[in-house]
């Protein structure tokens, strides 16, 4: 991986977070950028590059969340991994599978970071329903270009 490249897509992945979550959030719906770009790492360059920005795309988010320090690094951390380790097994390639992928991933991630709070801050963080049923579409709906951006600067 190329430090360079891997830079401009750390600090191009968190400027889209936030553009996402300003200006094009939907009813108060955003997708999940940071970790959908960390699952597109973790295909197009390994766990390991994968594990790396999403720690520190999740350590980003912490820093500005006012809930659990270090919930989102270790859950990106752990959805790279698993991501990583399995992409050979399965079509990650193709824009249909990577939309499925995201879908699958993002309420997983959403209620490893509810339990987290729970364990730490002794009370569930819940998004609500309407989070939890609809971001999984629009992240779904993101994948296909996250995937590419990580594919594009991460070259394996």
């Amino acid at each position: 991986m190329r430090v360079l490249e891997a830079a401009v897509l750390f600090f191009g992945g968190l400027a889209a977070h936030w553009l996402a979550s300003t200006q094009l959030s939907v009813w108060g719906l955003a997708p999940h950028v940071l970790f959908v770009l960390t699952l597109g790492a973790a295909a197009a360059a390994g766990p390991v590059q994968g594990m790396c920005l999403g720690f520190f795309w999740g350590l980003a988010l912490d820093a500005l969340s006012g809930h659990v320090f270090g919930a989102n690094a270790l859950g990106f951390t752990l959805a790279a991994y698993g991501l990583g380790t399995l992409r050979r097994q399965m079509d990650t390639a193709s824009p249909p599978s990577q939309a499925v992928l995201a879908a699958a991933t993002a309420p997983l991630y959403t209620l490893f970071y509810g339990f987290a709070g729970s364990l730490f801050e002794h009370r569930f963080l819940w998004p609500g329903w309407a989070a939890f049923l609809l971001d999984p579409v629009y992240t779904a709906l993101l994948a296909p270009f996250a995937f590419s951006a990580a594919r594009r600067f991460l070259k394996p």
